[in-house]
């Protein structure tokens, strides 16, 4: 495969998980807003609207969040 062929599939299929919140839901799917524009993945998980999910493969699972808050 070319040079370009390879960058140009790095480029459209990442295999580094995104971040980002959840502004619509349709049944399975839902709309999430990211840092790169907004995309849309199929879940597993229980979400609402806000959530903030992470994206792998297509898959949109509930992010880890802090569960313990330390004192300064």
């Amino acid at each position: 495969m070319s040079f370009a062929l390879k960058e140009l599939s790095r480029l459209l299929v990442t295999d580094t998980p995104v971040v980002g919140a959840v502004v619509g839901i349709d049944g399975a799917v839902v709309r999430v807003a990211t840092e790169r524009g907004a995309v849309t993945a199929r879940t597993l998980d229980v979400v609402v609207v806000g959530d903030r999910v992470q994206i792998k493969n297509g898959i949109a699972a509930k992010a880890p969040v802090a569960k313990q808050v330390f004192p300064v």
